[in-house]
């Protein structure tokens, strides 16, 4: 009887990763669930559609043959399938010796000074895009995580492979290098 309750108490999405682990026919409902926002993750660091299909494809290939592998740790699901992705596009960068730049929004770049405290007028967007611009690659994935695409500190963490404690202090740390840049600008 307890079995019971606690399989009824599992999400859908849990009872999905379990079906998928026991008959990868049913992986298709987290393929259809994650593709999009995966897609768009990678399209948003290579911009180019044919590679990030190609890098999306890869992701879902090796979600879906490691799926006996995943553990559910309290992170959500798509946590795993970020940290695939953003390991697929560092090892293309890493192979294909090219850079890649963030892509920035205006109402990202306003939400990011108003969580610095900067004025947000046009001079200071000028400047906080040349800083974001003149980031490291990881310190500048760590803002774009964080502050663009609004991601938890523990789905940061996972992405990772490290604690959330360590994804904070990361982003902090990441935070005070682009006021750095900031201040140098000026």
């Amino acid at each position: 009887m307890e079995k019971h309750k606690t399989s009824r108490n599992k999400s859908l999405e849990e009872q999905q990763i379990e079906a998928a682990k026991r008959n990868p026919a049913h992986f298709a409902p987290l393929y259809n669930k994650y593709f999009k926002p995966i897609y768009i993750f990678i399209f948003k660091k290579v911009k180019n559609e044919d590679t990030a299909g190609d890098l999306t494809s890869k992701v879902f290939l090796k979600a879906l043959l490691n799926i006996k592998k995943y553990k559910h740790m309290g992170f959500p699901f798509s946590s795993w399938l970020y940290r695939i992705a953003s390991n697929e596009v560092n090892l293309y960068y890493r192979k294909s010796n090219k850079t890649t730049e963030v892509e920035l929004m205006e109402k990202d770049v306003l939400y990011l000074l108003e969580e610095m405290k900067q004025p947000e007028d046009l001079k200071q967007q000028e400047i906080m895009i040349n800083a974001l611009n003149q980031l490291p690659l990881p310190t500048a994935e760590l803002i774009e995580m964080r502050f663009f695409e609004k991601l938890s500190f523990k789905e940061i963490a996972t992405i990772l492979g490290v604690k959330p404690v360590t994804a904070k202090i990361r982003v902090y740390r990441a935070l005070d290098k682009l006021k750095k840049q900031i201040l140098h600008a000026k």
